[in-house]
């Protein structure tokens, strides 16, 4: 360093001293490496490769996506020295080292001025570079030795966090080269009026004591024709390891650009270290090795800064309602259920106190709660704690209704059996005799037993019929009787007239076609229906019951469309005064 310094006159020393308050860690990625004759004049280049993190969140040589915090800021004073920047070859075979080696100074900060959006700012300055052999060569002079290098602005937005429960960092980010620098000193491209855009993606996570971080974005430029070769537009990529906390840190970093407009891929393997000196200030220093010589890719670079930041007090995620995890606010209630988030085990979903911050579920939907349900998969009753009834005889009524819990009956019946002690058919409580066998025609009762023949006698006088042994027919399904039927009710109205101490049951009856419970519906109506008309023609209903037995009292067998006729009717029967 002594005999190139020794090189410069005095002015020059003196802004070289100035600079080399401090050095940062950059990187340089080049396309491949010329192997030319040079008939024609060279254009001017943009030979600064160096890229680094002004903020170095986790990283100062590649982004990881993470920013600096809300209000927070870092500025830089860096010196890099390179050597092999620019070869070229001669029509005699000989390779001339036109730029042999640079000394630039670095004035860069970064500043976030909202949550994650973080903006930067670079500005190089050739402090002193020189070569030898540019003037063997036809079109090539020898480069000035000071000059400004390419501006640099940057922005960059943080759209994952770890912190918030994502998997890993991502981030956006976007650089602009600025038309400021030397063209002369190859601190600028020729084309484009030296504007260069550079989007770009990158990631990151921590494992354990280290982060792993990796970027790749696209350098875009003009195309400057240059003997033998294109330099323009490149792919750029890194890769970083870096030890994390907040006393001596390191990294290695590899990085790579592979050019759009030749078939070149450059790559640098760099090293850096980091260490607060109190303050907010920071010392750091790096190293790196090209394995290329394509222009602007160093055979070796060395560098070293200082640094300050301004770190903010952490913002309160908890109290500033950002968004955060229920890890990180475990007193706050995120859900709203009344169960702070560390007590809660469903923190994102509102739910009961008694289920632990969970909401409360009813798998079989029968109102009853599953932590409550003693039976969560069948539906039950609230006062069997969520378990179906008790039905011991499986007759559909419940042993707490049952009043035969251990034998099945309908629950007409309460649950019991329907009794028959003399098994003709007849349910015993519709049985005028229910231990006599008999049939349903005649109540159950045996059928009465006929005479044998008697001798001839003389007939004596035939007594008159009652009106009450009328038997009222009816259509199908139908509880209105037919008009020929009105004189027989009228005969029937006058017989009770006359004789004011009887009193009778009218018994409706139906077919068995249908069903049963419609039927003795129906039997009631038509009873209902005879009684009317008899009240209408001035006799006292107090004097007439009612009643309907349904198909269970056939006159005859309904096998056939003429019995069934002959058992949709109403009869008579006196229950009084006779």
């Amino acid at each position: 360093m002594r005999s190139l310094f020794s090189r410069m006159d005095l002015p020059l020393r003196t802004k070289a001293q100035s600079w080399a308050l401090a050095a940062l860690l950059a990187t340089a990625v080049s396309p491949a490496a010329f192997g030319q004759t040079t008939t024609s004049p060279i254009s001017a280049l943009d030979l600064e490769r160096l890229r680094f993190q002004p903020a170095a969140t986790d990283s100062m040589l590649v982004d990881t996506g993470r920013v600096l915090p809300e209000g927070g800021y870092r500025l830089l004073l860096m010196v890099n020295y390179e050597r092999g920047i620019l070869l070229l070859q001669g029509s005699d075979g000989l390779e001339r080292s036109i730029l042999h080696y640079r000394t630039a100074g670095w004035l860069a900060g970064a500043w976030s001025p909202v949550d994650r959006l973080e903006f930067s700012a670079k500005l190089p300055v050739i402090i002193a570079q020189g070569g030898h052999g540019a003037d063997q060569l036809a079109g090539v002079s020898e480069p000035d030795s000071f000059g400004l290098g390419t501006p640099e602005l940057g922005v960059r937005y943080e759209l994952l966090r770890r912190e918030e429960g994502a998997p890993v960092f991502l981030g956006l980010g976007l650089d602009i080269g600025l038309p400021g620098g030397s063209a002369d000193a190859f601190g600028r491209q020729a084309g484009w009026a030296g504007f260069q855009v550079a989007p770009r993606v990158s990631v990151s996570r921590e494992v354990g004591p280290v982060v792993l971080g990796a970027n790749v974005g696209v350098r875009i430029r003009s195309k400057e024709v240059e003997p033998g070769r294109d330099v323009g537009t490149e792919l750029e990529q890194g890769v970083v390891v870096a030890t994390r906390g907040k006393g001596l840190r390191g990294e290695i970093a590899l990085q790579a650009a592979e050019s759009l407009v030749e078939s070149d891929l450059a790559l640098e393997l760099l090293g850096g270290v980091r260490l607060p000196v109190g303050a907010g200030f920071e010392a750091f220093a790096l190293a790196g090795h090209g394995f290329t010589d394509i222009p602007g890719t160093p055979s070796f670079r060395l560098g070293a800064g200082i640094a300050y930041a301004n770190e903010p007090e952490p913002v309160d995620r908890c109290r500033t309602g950002r968004s955060h995890t229920p890890e990180q606010c475990p007193n706050e209630d995120d859900d709203g259920d009344g169960v702070a988030n560390k007590d809660d085990r469903c923190p994102l979903e509102a739910g009961s106190v008694e289920n632990n911050g969970c909401p409360d579920k009813d798998s079989d939907g029968d109102g009853v709660v599953d932590r409550e349900d003693q039976c969560p998969q069948q539906a039950g009753t609230a006062q069997n704690h969520g378990c179906p009834a008790q039905d011991t005889d499986k007759d559909g009524v419940p042993d707490a209704d049952d009043a035969c819990p251990n034998e099945a009956g309908p629950a007409s019946e309460r649950g019991c059996p329907v009794k028959d002690s003399d098994g003709d058919g007849v349910p015993d409580k519709d049985d005028a005799c229910p231990n006599e066998a008999g049939p349903a025609s005649e109540r159950g009762c045996p059928a009465k037993q006929q005479k044998p023949p008697e001798e001839p006698q003389q007939k004596p006088p035939e007594e008159t019929k009652s009106p009450l042994e009328h038997i009222v027919q009816f259509p199908v399904n139908q509880s209105e009787f037919q008009e020929n039927e009105q004189q027989q009710l009228d005969d029937i109205a006058a017989y009770l007239k006359a004789n004011p101490e009887l009193s009778i049951r009218i018994e409706g009856h139906t077919d068995n076609s249908g069903p049963e419970e419609a039927n003795r519906t129906l039997s009631q109506q038509r009873a209902n229906r005879v009684r009317e008309y008899l009240i209408q023609k001035g006799i006292a209903g107090s004097r007439m019951e009612a009643k309907g037995f349904g198909p269970d009292r056939p006159r005859v067998s309904n096998e056939t469309p003429e019995g069934r006729s002959a058992n949709r009717r109403v009869e008579f029967v006196p229950v009084s005064g006779r």
